[in-house]
């Protein structure tokens, strides 16, 4: 996976292994995404951050990364 991946409108920034931060062309946050390990499965978790909050919402779980990021396109 890359540090900074750009698809659509949003960047995706690594901020550490495995967890992302979405940033929308302006430069507010969209959410994040996080990667998790288990049985030697990967899960990507995409939560967004509702507008003019702190609030995270879980937008839902997928097998791929690709999966996940297409909720912010």
């Amino acid at each position: 996976m890359t540090t900074t991946s750009t698809r659509s409108a949003a960047s995706f920034i690594a901020l550490r292994p495995g967890f992302w931060r979405v940033v929308h062309p302006a430069g507010h946050v969209l959410g994040y995404i996080e990667e998790a390990r288990a049985a030697g499965a990967h899960q990507f978790t995409a939560r967004r951050l509702v507008s003019n909050t702190t609030r995270l919402v879980d937008v839902g779980d997928f097998w791929s990364f690709d999966s996940a990021r297409a909720c912010f396109a």
